[in-house]
């Protein structure tokens, strides 16, 4: 009995211990964050055997990794975060901070309907996340949350924006296509008019040879009469 009362003493310990270092590391982590220092080890490590609140290590980790620029991972991160227990109030600074991630996973090259495409998608994806639980609300301006609701609609001008250039994209490929089957039918039309000059021009050339042979054919027979 005494043997297992030692052993629970020692687990709650080292669990006292864990938590000890949890919070020194957080503190120093979040410290050197804000002064622009962004250490990915320190912020992992917090990931291992975080409690009771492991979803503020994932965070912040993610965090960390936005400001590095490593986009993919740190939704990978605020994915996690999402899916431990988060208080109402923490779940939408996760998920403004994760659309902000998807957003920035977008490669865009105005010229190429595709990329725009592509671009709209991913977009809609971030306002999807926004949306989720009702940070924001797709339909109208009512989400619990003013941040949440700020960058949904941020993003919607962008995706209205994208939505334009592409009818404009679509216009000038038409009107450029228009174009061109006009410049090749009167390409193919100046072609077949030059084909037909030249026929009747080669006609033309054949009269005037059978007009000339048929004449000396005629002088030729009186000459023979004559002969």
């Amino acid at each position: 009995m005494k043997r297992k009362i030692f052993i629970i003493y020692i687990i709650l310990i080292c669990l006292t211990l864990k938590l000890i270092y949890n919070i020194v590391l957080n503190n120093i982590l979040i410290n050197r964050y804000n002064n622009g220092e962004y250490s990915e080890v320190q912020a992992k490590i917090l990931t291992v055997a975080n409690f009771p609140q492991s979803y503020v290590a994932n965070y912040n980790y993610g965090n960390i990794l936005y400001k590095n620029a490593e986009y993919e991972k740190a939704i990978e991160e605020y994915e996690k975060a999402l899916k431990s227990t988060v208080p109402q109030d923490k779940e939408c600074d996760i998920r403004i901070n994760y659309a902000l991630a998807i957003c920035k996973t977008v490669q865009l090259d105005e010229k190429n309907e595709d990329s725009i495409k592509e671009a709209i998608q991913i977009y809609e994806s971030a306002i999807d996340i926004l949306t989720e639980n009702g940070c924001a609300n797709r339909n109208d301006n009512n989400g619990h949350n003013q941040k949440s609701e700020q960058l949904k609609m941020d993003i919607q001008k962008e995706i209205e924006r994208l939505e334009k250039l592409q009818k404009e994209e679509n216009y000038s490929s038409n009107n450029n296509q228009q174009q061109e089957d006009k410049q090749n039918q009167d390409n193919t039309d100046k072609i077949e008019n030059e084909i037909q000059n030249m026929k009747e021009e080669a006609i033309k050339d054949q009269r005037e040879i059978e007009n000339k042979y048929k004449k000396h054919n005629k002088d030729y027979s009186k000459n023979e009469k004559n002969w």
